[in-house]
């Protein structure tokens, strides 16, 4: 699976000529540098809107946790190979988001609807590729949102609250999430993920700033043993390089989603004038969760020295935290664990939602959001541990049949690419044609033009 996602990022970065280098700089530009915080209009969801909805999937347990993993089993060289495989996320993220948004449709409630559930078969031509993702995600989400849950119940109870009222009080809180749909979920996201982010990585900032006599040594490490491999010290058993490779880009690939197509979904409801434009909100998305907030976890965890005492992973990061801000640091790291898992599960509940919807029709709608509350607190219940096995299989299933839809329709990719960057000023204030229709059709459909 990591071979199909990072493969795939290298032959369309060849194919898009590496914009996640050569356009880097437009793209950060004309997202997060033009639009933070932008707010829809008439009742629309922006750019910045939508991808706060996908970025609260992403930020998950895998950031903190997963992402030491990185470390404690591929060493320092590790880093490398994760920075190397969230580059060519980002391309996967973009060429999916750019099917969704190209093959989205105008809801009965005059809200954008897209994503694989939609693309693939769309794109394809082919009409079993939909229904077939459709059965392989909900069995992953059901799994990966109770995953989640379980993982920030699991933090909670260890510094000593009882699990099952935390069990029952996080699930309830997801459940007022979700009730309301995508404008509720927006409308949380675009204040959390801000929020916890900034709180996550001001607190990372502070422990390496604390270490960074170690910092230097540290990414000195990150380039020489990711080709290296890294020898036994301490608790540390030691690296080959296939381990580096092997682990860095599959806690990467974890990390962002990227290959999947789930955060197309929320993508696909941004108010933008071309396809392309939201296509580079989740070139940021990518940006932003791998090369920034997964990078800010292994420099707290290499600085500090953690990653070579014999510890579990799921406490690296906490552990780093507590050595340099006590236990305030651990209290800190905790609150970060649980506002991620939170923010993800209520992510997945909407993306599987419209799954259902794919397969059974508008009668689906709400029925799934309570399936899931009840799959959540069992999640709750039984932590995270049970569960991490059976997502990573689903995922990697549902992710071959996504990607297999992506690669078939990477000629419209580029297409889109070519016709947008050949003028990007016209798309300032000129609509795509294809969506202008849709949504006239939309209003006379409802009688709004009269």
């Amino acid at each position: 699976m990591l071979l199909w996602v990072v493969g795939g990022g290298f032959i369309m970065s060849i194919r898009l000529g590496f914009p996640q280098f050569t356009r880097l700089g437009f793209i950060l530009k004309n997202t997060i540098g033009k639009s933070f915080g932008e707010k829809g209009e008439d009742g629309k969801f922006s750019g910045w809107q939508a991808v706060t909805g996908a970025l609260a999937s992403t930020l998950g347990a895998g950031n903190i946790i997963g992402t030491a993993m990185a470390v404690a089993f591929g060493g320092p060289g590790g880093v490398f190979w994760l920075w190397l495989s969230g580059f060519f996320c980002c391309v996967i993220k973009f060429c999916e988001t750019t099917m969704a948004m190209k093959y989205r449709r105008m809801g009965d409630n005059g809200v954008w609807e897209g994503g694989p559930q939609i693309y693939l078969t769309k794109g394809t031509g082919w009409k079993w590729i939909s229904p077939v993702y459709a059965v392989l995600c909900i069995f992953c989400l059901f799994l990966a949102a109770s995953a989640q849950i379980g993982s920030g119940v699991d933090n909670l109870v260890g510094i000593g609250t009882p699990r099952l009222a935390t069990t029952v009080v996080l699930t309830l809180l997801v459940g007022l999430v979700v009730i309301g749909g995508m404008k509720s979920l927006l409308s949380v996201t675009e204040k959390l993920v801000p929020f916890m982010s900034v709180m996550y990585m001001a607190g990372c900032l502070v422990v390496i700033a604390m270490n960074v006599g170690n910092l230097p040594g540290a990414l000195a490490a990150v380039f020489a043993d990711a080709f290296t491999g890294h020898a036994a010290v301490g608790g540390f058993v030691g690296a080959t390089v296939t381990q580096s490779i092997r682990w860095g880009i599959a806690r990467g690939c974890y990390s962002n989603d990227a290959g999947t197509g789930v955060t197309t979904i929320v993508h696909a409801v941004a108010d933008v004038n071309h396809p392309i434009q939201q296509s580079m909100w989740a070139v940021f998305e990518v940006f932003f969760d791998t090369i920034i907030v997964c990078s800010m976890t292994c420099l707290v965890v290499l600085t500090s020295g953690v990653w070579t005492l014999k510890l579990d992973p799921a406490i690296m990061t906490a552990t780093a935290f507590e050595q340099s801000l006590g236990s305030f640091g651990g209290l800190l790291v905790t609150i970060a664990v649980v506002l991620f898992t939170f923010t993800t599960a209520c992510a997945q509940i909407e993306f599987t939602e419209a799954q259902f919807i794919a397969l059974v029709g508008e009668k689906a709608r709400g029925v799934a959001r309570w399936i899931m509350l009840v799959l959540i607190l069992g999640g709750g219940m039984v932590g995270i541990s049970k569960l991490i096995t059976y997502v990573d299989f689903f995922a990697g299933v549902y992710v071959l049949v996504n990607m297999l839809g992506v690669y078939w329709c990477n000629g419209q990719i580029v297409e889109l690419f070519k016709e947008y960057f050949s003028n990007p000023q016209r798309w300032e204030t000129e609509k795509w044609a294809p969506w202008v229709k849709m949504e006239k059709e939309y209003a006379a459909r409802k009688g709004l033009n009269k």
